[in-house]
């Protein structure tokens, strides 16, 4: 089958796929809201009535472009195998190699993109629209600039091409990676013998929400999205917040007002300077 067959198989597929697939993680996301409603990580008022609209309203546009993306990673990657492109293709490598090159590959790039997104000034513009919501639950999960996604995409692609990965392997990865998002970002916190064992394999609610905290040095740090190796083997990993995770305050200390839950304010925001309150068009 060629990539022109392929893509009219995936177009004839796509909306019986999308809608179950659709259905299934907005029920996860509804599983998650129900217990961090019962049993809060973090307290206080979650202010659903005014973050929700805005973090659902950014997470149904990004699914909307993921939707109608013409290229996505596992295209991309389905592509690749068909040329004889990327360096498993290329050597003929097993089938075991191909999995754990195709997993560990699409975990680096997405630590990898993230770290970039935060240290470079441009592309960290784009990315504080996620780091701006004030609370954190699973509609966080949702609250990505549309341009962060066309970026991740674009990314993940070319290093599927590259790697010539399994793209059967890669498509369940993106719908782990997927839930994984929505668990790390809920208004959960593990206890903590269970959250340390789990922790030197895979990201936490209780890791992750470091990354979300005020404090820069805590923001900067524990970038894994899946699994937490890269965190250690980089150095970017925190265990704990420096006063506890009571006295943390999730956010930017830049923006604290209205403007954390405007959806249009969100969504210009890359084009505005915030440094010192300003908040002037480029």
């Amino acid at each position: 089958m060629d990539l022109l067959a392929f893509q009219r198989v995936i177009v004839a597929i796509l909306p019986d796929q999308a809608t179950l697939l659709l259905l299934g993680y907005f029920a996860f996301i509804a599983v998650f809201a129900f217990i961090e409603a019962r049993h809060p990580g973090f307290p206080g008022d979650a202010g659903r009535t005014t973050r929700w609209p805005t973090n659902f309203g950014i997470g149904l546009i990004n699914i909307a472009l993921a939707i109608v993306a013409p290229v996505t990673a596992v295209i991309a990657a389905y592509w690749a195998g068909l040329k004889g492109y990327g360096l498993l293709n290329y050597y003929s490598a097993p089938w075991w190699l191909a999995v754990a090159v195709t997993v560990l590959g699409r975990s680096f790039a997405g630590y990898a993109l993230h770290f970039v997104m935060h240290k470079t000034p441009l592309l960290w513009r784009v990315h504080r629209v996620h780091h701006s919501d004030t609370h954190l639950d699973v509609s966080t999960a949702l609250r990505s600039h549309p341009v962060e996604a066309v970026l991740l995409i674009a990314v993940t692609a070319s290093a599927a091409v590259a790697l010539g990965m399994n793209p059967v392997v890669l498509a369940v990865y993106e719908m782990v990676e997927a839930a994984v998002h929505v668990a790390t970002h809920a208004n959960l916190r593990l206890p903590e013998r269970l959250d340390r064992a789990l922790r030197w394999l895979v990201v936490t609610p209780n890791m992750h929400c470091l990354h979300h905290s005020a404090y820069h040095r805590e923001t900067d740090s524990n970038y894994g999205t899946v699994f937490s190796i890269w965190d250690r083997l980089f150095g970017t990993y925190s265990s704990a917040p420096r006063a506890g995770y009571d006295a943390m305050q999730i956010g930017l200390k830049e923006i604290r007002d209205e403007r954390a839950s405007n959806f249009f304010w969100q969504l210009k925001s890359p084009a505005l300077d915030i440094r010192a309150g300003k908040d002037q068009e480029k």
